[in-house]
């Protein structure tokens, strides 16, 4: 990679090749080709009133950031960073099935759409992707939100709640069916009321756990 240098070319603009003998224009020209062909590369970003326009892409490759100039004022360029040559995608974002390798932010004040889906369409059912330790879905079929741990799908939130008038917590709603097997983890204590549970599904209390069935 490289970048244009200022040896045979006109002052304050390496762009242009000064006059000279053929030798010298004939190498001012390769080098000018030569950071054409290399995206006008080389550590920090250009600069000079005749080296850096407007819309010029070039490679920070101190950095490798591919950036693009959007504004100049007295030679000095403004830069908006496209991505990082070193990284799949220049590290951006894909419209389809992004993986984001960093930390997060959103600084938004309206939502986050999570993936809504059926029993059926649960990760790790038959042909559904893979279940995998963090995943979060919205269940429509049990009308619920949903984790998944080391120990399965479980509900988040511990299930919806009825208040009582005002503002009173008396109340605690669970679901009516197991429709999945889950094991309660050591040193826990849980209660339900009564449950379904679905053919071929179970529930494993571990030493340490306690399960009260009303």
């Amino acid at each position: 990679m490289a970048r244009v240098n200022s040896t045979t070319k006109e002052t304050g603009n390496n762009f242009n090749v000064a006059n000279g003998t053929g030798a010298a224009v004939r190498a001012g020209i390769n080098d000018i080709f030569s950071a054409l062909r290399t995206i006008n590369s080389a550590s920090g970003d250009p600069s000079g009133t005749g080296n850096v326009v407007q819309f010029q892409p070039h490679i920070d490759s101190s950095t490798n950031l591919l950036k693009i100039c959007t504004a100049v004022s007295s030679g000095t360029g403004t830069f908006t960073t496209i991505g990082n040559i070193t990284q799949a995608n220049l590290g951006l974002v894909n419209a389809a099935t992004p993986t984001m390798t960093g930390d997060v932010a959103m600084n938004s004040t309206g939502f986050l759409k999570v993936p809504v889906g059926t029993d059926a369409q649960q990760p790790g059912q038959s042909g559904a992707p893979t279940a995998a330790i963090g995943q979060f879905r919205y269940n429509s079929d049990q009308n619920r939100f949903e984790g998944y741990k080391n120990t399965g799908w479980g509900e988040l939130g511990g299930g919806a709640g009825a208040t009582g008038g005002g503002t009173d917590q008396v109340f605690l709603e669970t679901g009516q069916t197991i429709t999945e097997s889950y094991t309660l983890s050591a040193g826990k204590n849980a209660i339900t009321v009564s449950p379904t549970i679905n053919a071929n599904k179970e529930v494993v209390v571990p030493n340490g756990a306690t399960l009260v069935i009303l």
